[in-house]
Protein backbone atom coordinates (compact mmCIF):
# COMPACT_ATOMS: atom_id res chain seq x y z
CA UNK A 1 0.00 0.00 0.00
CA UNK A 2 1.12 3.25 -0.88
CA UNK A 3 0.52 6.49 1.38
CA UNK A 4 1.49 10.15 0.76
CA UNK A 5 0.79 12.28 3.40
CA UNK A 6 0.61 15.87 1.74
CA UNK A 7 1.58 18.70 4.47
CA UNK A 8 0.27 22.42 3.10
CA UNK A 9 1.15 25.88 4.38
CA UNK A 10 3.55 28.11 4.68
CA UNK A 11 6.50 27.88 7.74
CA UNK A 12 7.22 31.60 7.94
CA UNK A 13 3.64 32.58 9.04
CA UNK A 14 3.57 31.11 12.43
CA UNK A 15 0.82 28.43 12.89
CA UNK A 16 0.60 27.94 8.84
CA UNK A 17 3.06 25.65 9.34
CA UNK A 18 1.83 23.50 11.88
CA UNK A 19 1.26 20.75 9.36
CA UNK A 20 4.57 20.82 8.23
CA UNK A 21 5.65 20.30 12.25
CA UNK A 22 4.01 17.04 12.13
CA UNK A 23 5.82 15.78 8.98
CA UNK A 24 8.97 16.57 11.11
CA UNK A 25 7.15 14.69 14.01
CA UNK A 26 6.50 11.64 11.95
CA UNK A 27 9.98 11.49 10.46
CA UNK A 28 10.56 9.60 6.99
CA UNK A 29 10.39 5.73 9.22
CA UNK A 30 6.56 6.61 9.07
CA UNK A 31 6.33 4.18 5.64
CA UNK A 32 4.75 7.03 4.01
CA UNK A 33 6.05 9.34 1.35
CA UNK A 34 5.93 12.44 2.98
CA UNK A 35 5.73 15.69 0.68
CA UNK A 36 5.28 19.24 1.92
CA UNK A 37 4.07 22.27 -0.19
CA UNK A 38 3.14 25.69 0.78
CA UNK A 39 0.06 25.15 -1.51
CA UNK A 40 -2.48 22.62 -3.17
CA UNK A 41 -1.77 22.83 -6.91
CA UNK A 42 -3.14 20.99 -9.44
CA UNK A 43 0.22 19.38 -10.19
CA UNK A 44 -0.74 17.36 -7.39
CA UNK A 45 -3.24 15.06 -9.05
CA UNK A 46 -0.65 13.02 -10.96
CA UNK A 47 1.37 12.48 -7.90
CA UNK A 48 -1.03 11.36 -5.33
CA UNK A 49 -2.63 9.00 -8.06
CA UNK A 50 -0.33 6.65 -7.13
CA UNK A 51 -1.31 6.28 -3.89
CA UNK A 52 -3.53 3.98 -2.11
CA UNK A 53 -4.61 6.53 0.54
CA UNK A 54 -3.86 10.55 0.96
CA UNK A 55 -3.91 12.35 3.23
CA UNK A 56 -3.62 16.13 2.95
CA UNK A 57 -2.43 18.02 6.37
CA UNK A 58 -3.79 21.68 7.11
CA UNK A 59 -3.81 24.55 9.36
CA UNK A 60 -7.42 25.46 10.37
CA UNK A 61 -7.97 28.80 11.94
CA UNK A 62 -11.82 27.41 11.90
CA UNK A 63 -12.16 24.89 13.96
CA UNK A 64 -11.13 24.14 17.27
CA UNK A 65 -10.00 20.57 17.77
CA UNK A 66 -8.18 18.08 15.78
CA UNK A 67 -10.26 15.96 12.72
CA UNK A 68 -9.53 13.73 10.43
CA UNK A 69 -12.23 13.75 7.60
CA UNK A 70 -12.50 11.93 3.98
CA UNK A 71 -12.30 14.10 1.56
CA UNK A 72 -15.53 14.64 -0.61
CA UNK A 73 -15.70 15.15 -4.33
CA UNK A 74 -16.74 18.89 -5.25
CA UNK A 75 -20.36 19.63 -6.35
CA UNK A 76 -18.86 21.53 -9.51
CA UNK A 77 -15.81 20.53 -11.47
CA UNK A 78 -12.78 21.69 -10.35
CA UNK A 79 -11.16 25.34 -11.75
CA UNK A 80 -8.26 25.00 -13.13
CA UNK A 81 -6.44 27.69 -11.04
CA UNK A 82 -3.26 27.52 -8.89
CA UNK A 83 -4.62 27.42 -5.72
CA UNK A 84 -6.93 24.37 -4.82
CA UNK A 85 -8.14 22.51 -2.44
CA UNK A 86 -8.33 19.15 -1.39
CA UNK A 87 -11.50 18.12 -2.68
CA UNK A 88 -10.69 20.02 -6.11
CA UNK A 89 -7.23 17.84 -6.07
CA UNK A 90 -8.62 14.42 -5.37
CA UNK A 91 -11.34 15.01 -8.27
CA UNK A 92 -8.65 16.15 -11.02
CA UNK A 93 -6.49 13.15 -10.20
CA UNK A 94 -9.91 10.29 -10.43
CA UNK A 95 -10.68 12.23 -13.54
CA UNK A 96 -7.18 12.61 -15.28
CA UNK A 97 -5.82 10.06 -13.87
CA UNK A 98 -7.99 7.17 -12.37
CA UNK A 99 -7.14 7.61 -8.80
CA UNK A 100 -8.93 5.10 -6.72
CA UNK A 101 -7.28 5.48 -3.47
CA UNK A 102 -8.99 7.28 -0.40
CA UNK A 103 -8.13 10.57 0.52
CA UNK A 104 -8.79 12.48 4.14
CA UNK A 105 -7.78 15.89 5.18
CA UNK A 106 -6.18 16.28 8.14
CA UNK A 107 -7.12 20.09 10.19
CA UNK A 108 -5.16 21.10 12.53
CA UNK A 109 -6.71 23.70 14.89
CA UNK A 110 -4.27 27.39 14.79
CA UNK A 111 -4.81 30.75 15.77
CA UNK A 112 -1.58 32.93 14.95
CA UNK A 113 -0.33 33.51 11.20
CA UNK A 114 2.33 36.08 12.47
CA UNK A 115 5.33 36.70 10.57
CA UNK A 116 8.04 33.83 12.31
CA UNK A 117 8.51 30.22 12.22
CA UNK A 118 7.39 30.04 15.94
CA UNK A 119 4.27 28.25 16.60
CA UNK A 120 2.16 28.99 19.20
CA UNK A 121 1.30 26.79 22.35
CA UNK A 122 -1.80 25.40 21.32
CA UNK A 123 -0.99 24.66 17.30
CA UNK A 124 2.36 23.08 18.63
CA UNK A 125 0.23 20.83 20.89
CA UNK A 126 -2.49 20.05 18.06
CA UNK A 127 0.48 19.65 15.86
CA UNK A 128 1.72 16.70 18.35
CA UNK A 129 -1.83 15.25 18.66
CA UNK A 130 -1.74 15.13 15.20
CA UNK A 131 1.61 13.37 14.55
CA UNK A 132 0.25 10.66 17.27
CA UNK A 133 -2.95 10.01 15.12
CA UNK A 134 -1.37 9.77 12.43
CA UNK A 135 0.73 6.81 13.89
CA UNK A 136 -2.10 5.53 15.65
CA UNK A 137 -3.40 5.46 12.10
CA UNK A 138 -0.83 3.69 10.10
CA UNK A 139 -0.56 1.17 13.07
CA UNK A 140 3.00 1.92 14.79
CA UNK A 141 3.25 1.43 18.32
CA UNK A 142 2.25 4.66 20.49
CA UNK A 143 6.02 5.80 20.63
CA UNK A 144 7.27 9.54 20.55
CA UNK A 145 9.96 11.38 20.14
CA UNK A 146 11.12 14.80 21.28
CA UNK A 147 12.31 16.49 18.04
Amino acid sequence: MRTLLIACGNCWRGDDGAAHRVLDLLGPDIGAQLRSVQQLLPELAGEIAEANLVVFLDAAIDCDRLSLEAVLEPEAPPALTHVSRPSEIVALSRALFRFKGLAFQCRIPVADFATGEKLSPSAAVFAEEAARMLLDLFGHPARWIDR
